[in-house]
């Protein structure tokens, strides 16, 4: 990616579509059918288990393994709302046990989606890359294949709040006691949460709290949630280049983790290309050094941009690649580079970030 050339997006269209496009949403591709008692059911499908592997991992880096779509199968029912929701047998029925665990307690859930084709996802890709063009795709939206809804052990919840849908994710967010309630019980049921808050460098993915993933293991399950832990962390996963960085956050008032968290995208984006290389450290150098520093990112943009309005910094401890691959390039082989910065700005908050410049100094 080029310096101060990255597209910008239209405005909303981040915080209304990411989680659509990567890991699914509540107002995307839904067919929309009457809703009555029977249509609530779960269709008259074989509770045989899936011939699969509970605990595979689907990410940006491990792809859906072969034949999987022919091996799962599928639960079929109609959601309150009225859409058609495709989900993977077992982990439905599990479903079914936690939703009536958690009525008992007074809160009430339904689910959003799952089980998403890799079919379907083609032609998400397709449809955004025509709207919002290359560029948002590549950091956006999961490439068919990589997405773990495609598994339909990925179950995305939306909360029933006096007896209506609450559904939007901007919405569900200023329920956090709710929630809080809602991840206490996942794990008796086999569940995890699957994006945890401060954990997007392990995932990709930034805190989704009605994202959950069946691990049809409740031992297993536990031990996650009660540590705390990823599902790349538990399975010895994590992408070398970032399984030993730490993301600090720092104590702002500008920005919350939730913009931080979308400015390391086109981080990750551009240092996902750099073979060899690792980040040690990601850390947000503090608001007053990112004020300063609005003046010169308005100094790097094209005119046709318009002037950003925010801009943030992140320095890094990054390790550059053995000499081999170090051949040919900068870097001096097998160095710590301990103040490696990333500027980037936007031109309001529903705008999304663009990486501006990195290097030293």
């Amino acid at each position: 990616m080029t310096k101060a050339t990255k597209m910008s997006w239209p405005a909303g269209v981040l915080g209304a579509l990411l989680s659509l496009a990567l890991l699914g949403g509540c107002a995307l591709g839904h067919s929309q059918a009457p809703t009555d008692e029977a249509s609530q059911k779960a269709a008259t499908t074989p509770e045989a288990q899936s011939d699969i592997d509970f605990m595979v991992l689907v990410n940006k880096t491990h792809p859906l393994p072969a034949g999987w779509e022919d091996a799962v199968n599928l639960a079929h029912f109609t959601n309150s709302e009225g859409w058609d929701v495709d989900v993977e047998q077992t982990a439905y029925n599990a479903y079914l046990e936690l939703k009536e665990d958690l009525e008992a307690e007074g809160v009430y859930v339904d689910l959003d989606s799952a089980f998403r084709s890799t079919q379907e996802q083609q032609r998400i890709v397709d449809d955004f890359t025509a709207k919002y063009g290359a560029e948002y795709v590549k950091q956006y939206v999961a490439v068919p294949g990589y997405s773990e809804h495609h598994t339909g052990l990925a179950l995305d919840l939306f909360l029933i709040i006096d007896g209506k849908g609450v559904c939007e994710n901007e919405d569900m967010v200023t329920y956090p006691e709710v929630w809080k309630k809602i991840h206490a019980k996942l794990a008796d049921h086999g569940f995890i949460l699957r994006y945890l808050p401060g954990k997007k460098i392990e995932t990709g993915a930034s805190y989704e709290p009605w994202h959950i993933r069946y691990v049809n293991d409740v031992q297993v399950a536990h031990k996650i949630m009660d540590e705390g832990i990823t599902l790349e962390r538990y399975l010895g996963a994590l992408d070398p280049a970032v399984a030993e960085c730490v993301v600090d956050y720092g104590n702002s008032t500008v920005y919350s983790e939730s913009d931080m968290d979308s400015a390391l995208d086109p981080i990750l984006a551009e240092f996902g290309g750099w073979a060899g290389c690792s980040l040690k450290s990601l850390t947000f150098a503090g608001d007053a050094v990112c004020a300063e520093e609005l003046a010169h990112a308005n100094s790097l943009r094209a005119e046709e941009m318009g002037e950003f309005t925010q801009a943030i910094l992140f320095t890094s401890v990054l390790h550059s690649p053995s000499a081999e691959l170090c051949e040919g390039t900068a870097w001096q082989p097998d160095t710590d580079y301990n103040d490696y910065k990333w500027l980037l700005a936007r031109r309001g908050t529903d705008d999304s970030w663009q990486l501006l410049t990195w290097g030293l100094g």
